[in-house]
């Protein structure tokens, strides 16, 4: 008497429960705003790491072709004055100017008198700039993020930024 069993039932059974359990977990976190990123890294001894990690940072933002070209209007006139501003405070302090952030008071309030209200004036003819391209400065800094990323929303910033130029 032979006996006959079939195993492949059993292992099918548990590829279905991985791939079933992966999607319901990739579509939970797709749907809460967290992306997977993996990154891959050399060991000590040349080994390979791979990285999993969450982030809530979403790679996929969209951008119309309006916002595109305000972004690359404003981000040139605020270039253009951030390198005036730059020179002026420089020749100022006889050395190049220390990291001043708008939106980080305190990079504002340790400068000198006469430096604070030059970058004071920096931080408010640059929001003007943003606003008067249509775009407010919080979706200037999200669509700066994506700028940087150096992916598809840069090549495109390039292209009108090129004609700017011109």
């Amino acid at each position: 008497m032979m006996l006959k069993a079939n195993l492949t039932l059993p292992k099918l059974n548990k590829l279905y429960i991985r791939i079933w359990g992966s999607s319901a977990l990739a579509l939970v976190s797709l749907a809460g705003g967290i992306v997977p990123e993996i990154s891959l890294s050399s060991g000590v001894n040349r080994t390979s790491l791979a990285t999993v990690s969450l982030s809530r940072d979403a790679y996929g933002q969209q951008f119309t072709p309006e916002e595109t070209e305000n972004y690359a209007k404003a981000g040139y006139q605020v270039e253009l004055l951030r390198r005036k501003v730059y020179q002026e405070i420089k020749n100022l302090m006889n050395e190049p100017p220390p990291n001043i952030v708008c939106d980080r008071q305190e990079t504002i309030n340790n400068l000198k008198p006469q430096i604070r209200e030059i970058a004071n004036r920096y931080c408010n003819q640059s929001q003007q700039i943003v606003q008067q391209n249509n775009l407010t400065i919080n979706r200037f800094n999200q669509l700066k993020a994506d700028y940087d990323r150096q992916d598809r929303f840069y090549q495109q910033v390039q292209t009108i930024l090129l004609k700017l130029q011109n």
